[in-house]
């Protein structure tokens, strides 16, 4: 079974902030007040999938597929510098970069400005989901079931835009069309590289 609380990015309740027990950071309030439980299904019968495979030995390493099987991006950790991971698109152009410092920074070109990870996905108070601002919008990740699912911050019925699920040796990410179209596609794959890639993130 997929536990997301297993994987990095989802520490335990004993340390929800993922910091270490030496951290003096205080916890932060959720912004978005209670939020709904995430769904435990498949939110929409048409996602499109991308999936993180060929790892060497991780997805530290490791290339991303999309619909047809297309060679969408790749991910090298500590290649050509040692300390970052970068993502590169189809055509070999770095897209998005990855600092590991004792708080890692991110920066995705042309979609986010350098932050460090653990503003950009913010842990709630409670260790219950990661808050993410894109696009001007609001976003949470949370796990229900098997999946960790991405949908629009705010009370009532969310709308459910992605969903990331681990295999053996493998991660997907199913995104809806509407995802696709407003231009999360490459903020969904660092995301889901952070939640999924066994460093703390904070």
């Amino acid at each position: 079974m997929f536990n997301p609380y297993g994987q990095s990015g989802w520490p335990s309740n004993q340390n929800p902030n993922g910091l270490g027990s030496s951290a003096s950071i205080p916890p932060q309030p959720s912004l978005f007040g209670l939020l709904p439980s995430a769904p435990s299904r498949t939110p929409e019968p048409n996602l499109l999938s991308f999936k993180f495979t060929s790892f060497n030995p991780n997805i530290l390493n490791s290339a991303i597929t999309g619909p047809r099987s297309r060679g969408y991006f790749r991910i090298t950790t500590d290649t050509p510098t040692v300390g970052f991971t970068v993502f590169f698109d189809a055509t070999g152009n770095p897209i998005a970069i990855i600092e590991w410092l004792d708080q890692p920074v991110v920066e995705i070109r042309g979609i986010l400005s350098k932050r460090r990870t653990s503003d950009w996905l913010a842990l709630a108070q409670n260790g219950s989901h990661r808050k993410m601002e894109a696009l001007g919008k609001h976003f949470v990740w949370a796990p229900g079931g098997d999946y960790i699912f991405l949908y629009a911050a705010g009370v009532g019925r969310p709308q459910v835009y992605a969903q990331v699920s681990r295999g053996e040796d493998s991660v997907k990410l199913e995104m809806t069309p509407e995802a696709i179209q407003i231009g999360l596609l490459e903020i969904c794959v660092v995301a889901t590289f952070l939640l999924q890639c066994g460093k703390n993130i904070g």
